[in-house]
């Protein structure tokens, strides 16, 4: 299946979207391109979505030279400084409270997922 993700109404690059059907017994997902379009393999029937993204522009990037294991409560709070900050609305990031559910029947065509930042 083929869709389009928008956030405040304009399309939204990047995004992570799930959608979680059969009572969560089937999970697809899928990443959307720049014009904000995606392809998914999703179960048929009442699936329930999440959409989610993250700003990383201020994320510390990965070095795996350096030591993985927690580190002090000091350089913890520096990484949760540094991470990510999300674009998304923190309900769309869950599926069972974003709101967002799509009945998928077969050869179905495109389907449009608006999300808000705030």
């Amino acid at each position: 299946m083929k869709g389009v993700v928008f956030c405040d109404g304009n399309p939204f690059p990047g995004a992570s979207i799930a959608f979680i059907g059969n009572e969560g017994g089937a999970y697809g997902s899928a990443v959307s391109n720049d014009a904000g379009e995606f392809t998914i393999r999703a179960a048929v029937g009442k699936n329930k979505v999440a959409v989610s993204k993250g700003d990383s522009r201020v994320a510390a990037k990965y070095d795996p030279n350096v030591d993985q294991t927690m580190g002090t409560e000091e350089e913890v709070a520096i990484q949760m400084k540094n991470a990510p900050k999300p674009l998304v609305a923190e309900k769309f990031t869950d599926p069972q409270k974003s709101g967002i559910e799509i009945d998928v029947v077969p050869n179905m065509s495109s389907v449009d997922i608006s999300v808000t930042s705030k």
